[in-house]
C-alpha cells in the first residue's frame, strides 16, 4: 500500500525514538506533525515535519496532554496518530476503548488491555510465573509482606510498578532499612514491586517484537547491552544486536499469552548466579533504541502502517545482522567519564565500528544539538530520579 501523503501526528516529540522514525516517515511520503513539549525537542528541531505543534507542560501533565490530543482528535488535520512514550499510549489506548476515535482514524498502539497489563510490572511478573519464563521472585497482592519475606534473602529491589527508565529504583540491604523507607513515603507498598535483587553484572538483553493480528512474529530484533548510566544500574547506553534464542523464545512466549499486537519491547537482566536472562519488564511503547531495528534492516513504520491498514504482512528473516551497534552518546559519554572499567570494557568505548546513535543523523543532524542543550539544563534532575 501507498502511504504517501498520509497526515500523521508524531507525539511526544521530546523522545529520542522520534528521530528515526520521522526519517521513515519522510521516506514513506507522509505528511507530518509533531506535537512537541519545548522548540528544543527533537520533533521540533527536525527538518522533516511540515508542521510543529508547541505545547508546554505536556510532558508531565497527563490531563493538559489528554486535552491536547483530544483537541487534535476532534481537528480532522490527521489520518493516524503515533505515540511514543507510555502517557501518550495511554491515553489513546483508554480513547480507543471508550470509542472516543473516529472510525478513519488510526492509532498505533497495542491493545489496552495487553498494554495494561505490560504496564504493571507486577501483573508481567505475574504471567512470568504462570508460564515458566525466568524472573525476580516478586512479592504479589495476595501475599503479606512477611510472607514474601520469608521467601527470599536481602538486598531486593524496590520500584514503582508503573514507570521504566530506572527511574523510582531502589536497592534495599535489610528488612530495617526496607520498613525505614516504607515509613518515610519513599516506597509506596501499593505502587511498587519488590523482587529478588539481581547482582548487577552489566549484562543486559531485549528484544524488540513486532506481532500481527493473528499474532505471527513478523521481526524480533535481539540485543545485547554493555553499559549503564548511571553505571551502578541505570538505563542502558551502549549494545550490540545479537542472535539470542532464549531472549527470542521468552519474549515471544510472553507477549502471545498476553494477546499481544504490535511492537513490544521485552528486557531482560542477566543473572550470573545461575546464568540466566531474567525477565525485567516489557515496554508497551516504542522503545528509545528502536533505532537498531533501522540499522539491521527493518522497515519499523512500514510494519506498523500495514498492521494499522491491514496490510498483508511478510515475516522477516528470523536472524539479522549481528554486531551492530546503538549507542546514546549523551550517557555514554558520562558513562566514559564516571565508570573505572572506562579503558579495560569490552567492546571499547573507543572503537567507533559499526556504531550508530540513537539520534545523530548526517540527514539530519540539528535535533542531536538542540537535544544536547535541552538535557543540559535537566541533567541534574534527570539523574535526581535514578539515584539508587
Amino acid at each position: 500500500m501507498d502511504y504517501n501523503g498520509k497526515r500523521v501526528l508524531v507525539l511526544d516529540g521530546f523522545g529520542r525514538q522520534v528521530a528515526v522514525i520521522l526519517t521513515e516517515l519522510h521516506d514513506l511520503g507522509c505528511v507530518i506533525t509533531t506535537l512537541n513539549d519545548s522548540k528544543l525537542d527533537i520533533g521540533y528541531a527536525s527538518r522533516y515535519p511540515k508542521h510543529r505543534i508547541v505545547e508546554h507542560g505536556i510532558r508531565h501533565d497527563e490531563e493538559l496532554y489528554r486535552k491536547v490530543i483530544e483537541r487534535e482528535m476532534a481537528s480532522g488535520n490527521y489520518d493516524v496518530f503515533l505515540p511514543m512514550v507510555e502517557k501518550s499510549t495511554d491515553i489513546l489506548t483508554d480513547m480507543l476503548e471508550k470509542g472516543e476515535v473516529p472510525e478513519n482514524v488510526k492509532v498505533i498502539v497495542a491493545p489496552r488491555q495487553a498494554f495494561l497489563k505490560a504496564y504493571d510490572k507486577e501483573e508481567t511478573m505475574r504471567f512470568c510465573q504462570e508460564i515458566g519464563v525466568p524472573c525476580p521472585r516478586t512479592k504479589m497482592d495476595n501475599e503479606t509482606l512477611d510472607e514474601y519475606l520469608s521467601k527470599v534473602m536481602f538486598p531486593l529491589a524496590c520500584k514503582p510498578r508503573k514507570g521504566s527508565g530506572s527511574a523510582g529504583f531502589k536497592k534495599v540491604d535489610s528488612r530495617e532499612e526496607l520498613e525505614r523507607y516504607i515509613a518515610e513515603g519513599v516506597i509506596k507498598v501499593d505502587e511498587y514491586v519488590l523482587q529478588e535483587y539481581i547482582p548487577h553484572s552489566g549484562t543486559r538483553y531485549s528484544c524488540r517484537v513486532f506481532l500481527d493480528k493473528q499474532q505471527n512474529v513478523i521481526y524480533d530484533v535481539e540485543v545485547q547491552g554493555f553499559r549503564s548510566y548511571p553505571v551502578d544500574g541505570g538505563p542502558g547506553c551502549y549494545c550490540r544486536s545479537i542472535n539470542r534464542r532464549d531472549v527470542k523464545e521468552y519474549s515471544e512466549l510472553l507477549l502471545k499469552k498476553l494477546g499481544w499486537v504490535g511492537l513490544a519491547h521485552v528486557c531482560f537482566m542477566f543473572d550470573p548466579r545461575d546464568n540466566t536472562p531474567k525477565l525485567i519488564e516489557i515496554n508497551g511503547r516504542i522503545p528509545a533504541g528502536i533505532k537498531i531495528c533501522h540499522v539491521v534492516g527493518v522497515k519499523i513504520v512500514k510494519a506498523m502502517f500495514d498492521l494499522a491498514y491491514d496490510v498483508p504482512m511478510e515475516p522477516y528473516p528470523k536472524d539479522f545482522p549481528e554486531g551492530e551497534g546503538l549507542r546514546y552518546m549523551h550517557t555514554d559519554f558520562m558513562w566514559l567519564l564516571k565508570s573505572k572499567d572506562r579503558f579495560r570494557a569490552k567492546p571499547s568505548w573507543f572503537n567507533f565500528r559499526k556504531n550508530h546513535d540513537y539520534i545523530w543523523s548526517w540527514r539530519d543532524p540539528w535535533p542531536f544539538f538542540t537535544y544536547t542543550i535541552e538535557h543540559i539544563k535537566t541533567y541534574r534532575a534527570d539523574m535526581k530520579k535514578r539515584e539508587h
